[in-house]
């Protein structure tokens, strides 16, 4: 098995600066319904699945990612926030309000790969920071992987402290 590098990302949510850029008026952030919980949970599978720095461990966590997305439809006021283009579900980011879940952000911001590059999960990952901030929470905690787009260039963002750590997704909801 190959070893895998985790990185742990926290934000002060009292101390998130404002959004620099707005997005084009035909893409919409929004709440997701109870209703949309297959749809959200496509677009995240499909955008991990089609993330080649993602195919080496993606089905190693692969059904923790799901149960914790239907936890998060079954008991968040909201799950998830979504970025729509028209009708159309094109990035998700699956929330969890636990104060001592080992990530707050289930999915992180999952951009569809057509959708990339547009500033979509910049949006989005403020959009979740601002919503955890409301939800009461005064700290957010994200890990993934080292050397994905997130932690990259994602993450970094809004004041976030980034180091590695040790983390093994086990199948054990928190």
């Amino acid at each position: 098995m190959k070893l895998v590098r985790w990185k742990r990302f926290i934000w002060q949510t009292k101390k998130l600066p404002p959004l620099e850029q707005t997005l084009p008026s035909h893409f919409i952030i929004r709440a997701a319904t109870r209703e949309e919980v297959r749809v959200v949970a496509h677009a995240v599978l499909t955008a991990f699945s089609l993330d080649s720095t993602w195919s080496d461990t993606l089905n190693q966590f692969r059904d923790r990612l799901e149960m914790q997305l239907d936890l998060a439809f079954q008991r968040e006021t909201v799950p998830a926030l979504v970025v729509t283009h028209g009708p159309r579900i094109i990035a998700a980011s699956v929330l969890n309000t636990d104060v001592e879940a080992d990530s707050n952000l289930v999915s992180g911001p999952c951009v569809l790969s057509e959708y990339c590059n547009r500033g979509l999960g910049t949006a989005l990952l403020h959009a979740t920071l601002v919503q955890f901030r409301e939800a009461g929470l005064e700290r957010v905690v994200a890990i993934t992987k080292e050397n994905t787009t997130a932690c990259k260039f994602v993450y970094p963002k809004f004041g976030s402290d980034g180091a590695s750590c040790e983390y093994s997704p086990a199948l054990v909801a928190t």
